[in-house]
């Protein structure tokens, strides 16, 4: 047991703005909802326990907000391992200039665009971790916006989805990588597992609830960019079926595979093109 507690507790003594709780281990979200219940500041922000921070992040972030007049700030980030650092790619195609700004390094976009920018675009993600917020726009009449307990993957983007679709909420984009992700072998979106897991059933249950969600908006792009993150999470399952040759397993999710039929591709590299293809026609030759 480490004694971040402790440290946790000596910062606070120091500094009466820290307010620590102290509470048993219920998951990523549970914690980040307890956060935000108890939050009284301005802004809002999360970080992953084992990520790193640019000494400026929350400093830029916050100046592009009050600089734009928007409700949140994204910015870009780095993934890095304990053999080095992977630096995060994607381009900035359909996201506007922002008002005031001398070069595209700083641009703006709002609501359902906003949340398509996250789908669309691998430097920003539709992830928490290199946001900051305003609090008073994570609430709605019915109250907070409150992450999704017992989800293990996609909660973050399920969570987006109610801050920025359909309302008004801005964003101001930075493209500059501020946040370093730790990309662990044993973290909980990278661990090969046998079988199919929890990340993979919960993955395709929120690409599967946003895509009926999004209906109500009659947004075209927004549909073909969910139905492609849901085409990737089941062919994830469908491989893994193949491999360790479920039979049973690989038959059901195929059969769902096929039913999404033909989906507009996003920032899909040749070589993983390439790769989707060759697993596409095995999976066909299963079949027959």
């Amino acid at each position: 047991m480490d004694k971040s507690g402790e440290i946790c507790d000596a910062c606070a003594l120091k500094d009466n703005r820290i307010k620590v709780i102290h509470k048993k281990n219920g998951g990523v979200s549970e914690a980040r909802n307890t956060g935000l219940q108890e939050a009284r500041g301005e802004y809002i922000t999360y970080a992953d326990s084992d990520d790193l921070v640019g000494r400026t992040i929350y400093t830029e972030l916050i100046d592009a907000m009050e600089q734009n007049g928007t409700d949140s700030a994204c910015c870009s980030y780095e993934a890095f391992t304990v053999a080095g650092t992977e630096q995060g790619i994607g381009s900035r195609t359909g996201v506007q200039k922002a008002a005031g700004s001398s070069r595209s390094r700083v641009e703006i976009c709002c609501g359902t665009e906003a949340f398509k920018v996250f789908l669309r675009e691998n430097n920003y993600a539709p992830v928490v971790w290199n946001k900051v917020f305003k609090r008073e726009v994570l609430k709605s009449a019915e109250g907070l916006f409150l992450f999704e307990e017992n989800t293990t993957l996609g909660e973050d983007e399920k969570w987006l989805a109610e801050v920025f679709c359909g309302r008004e909420t801005s964003v101001c984009f930075i493209a500059k990588p501020l946040y370093y992700w730790r990309r662990r072998d044993s973290s909980a979106t990278h661990t090969e597992k046998e079988g199919i897991t929890k990340n993979n059933l919960d993955s395709i249950r929120v690409q599967e609830e946003l895509l009926e969600a999004v209906k109500v908006l009659q947004d075209a792009e927004l549909e073909e960019l969910l139905k492609w993150r849901l085409y990737l999470a089941v062919m994830d399952v469908v491989r893994k079926c193949y491999k360790r040759r479920d039979a049973e397993n690989f038959r059901c999710y195929y059969q769902k595979l096929k039913q999404i039929r033909t989906v507009r591709t996003f920032g899909e590299s040749g070589t993983e093109k390439i790769r989707r293809l060759v697993w596409s026609v095995l999976f066909r030759l299963r079949v027959l």
